[in-house]
């Protein structure tokens, strides 16, 4: 168990401006057009999850559900806006439950790779690299089943657009259709697992050290 400490007033209000920070950069992220998502074939591979897992590292349990939120928040929003493959994320249970449990997990996950492997740039790698996988493997399967409900769904196709409703219209085109988007799909997952455990990671390593978390001040496990 990770020890806990009463925080005083003044380190709650660093966290509270922490997060907050955080939040800011998703949602900048987010909306700011091929930064957050970067469009590959009608299908966005995504940067914001490296915010979170930074946040979630440095700031405990509940700063990663709060962050994890606000990446499923900012997912749902810009898909019911954009067109595309996008769309598929305006269901909550493809925007926003995935990011809910990636949130909530990588305090913990982090932590036990910093006990077992004790080097914390290699722990911070590692974990996030593993989170990172985790994520794409929570949102694909979910992704790729909720395709056919936008297709057999007219007024939801229209929304997509017609050059991708038509490449998944019938049968055959349909099953293409899916091969290539998990093909897209699996590439993403490992470039943006890639530059977690490499970017993402070296800057949670730096920013730990900057404020001293690991040693002046507990981290929250709640």
């Amino acid at each position: 168990m990770t020890e806990k400490r009463v925080m005083s007033k003044r380190d709650k209000t660093r966290e509270m401006t922490i997060i907050a920070m955080f939040m800011a950069i998703i949602v900048v992220m987010g909306f700011v057009p091929q930064i957050g998502f970067i469009t590959i074939f009608a299908v966005s591979a995504t940067l914001i999850h490296i915010p979170v897992l930074i946040g979630g590292a440095l700031l405990g349990r509940r700063a990663g559900i709060i962050l994890g939120l606000t990446f499923g928040a900012v997912s749902l929003i810009r898909g019911a806006t954009s067109g595309g493959f996008d769309f598929v994320f305006v269901f909550p249970w493809v925007s926003i439950l995935p990011r809910f449990i990636f949130g909530l997990l990588i305090y913990d996950v982090y932590h036990f790779f910093n006990k077992l492997i004790k080097a914390r740039i290699v722990a911070l790698s590692v974990s996030f690299l593993l989170l990172s996988l985790l994520h794409s493997v929570m949102v694909l399967p979910m992704m790729v089943t909720t395709f056919p409900i936008i297709v057999n769904n007219a007024s939801l196709g229209e929304i997509v657009g017609g050059d991708y409703l038509t490449l998944m219209q019938d049968t055959n085109s349909l099953s293409l259709a899916l091969k290539l988007i998990w093909g897209v799909l699996i590439t993403n997952s490992l470039v943006e697992a890639a530059l977690a455990a490499s970017v993402g990671a070296i800057v949670a390593d730096r920013l730990i050290q900057y404020l001293k978390f690991n040693n002046n001040t507990v981290m929250r496990s709640e």
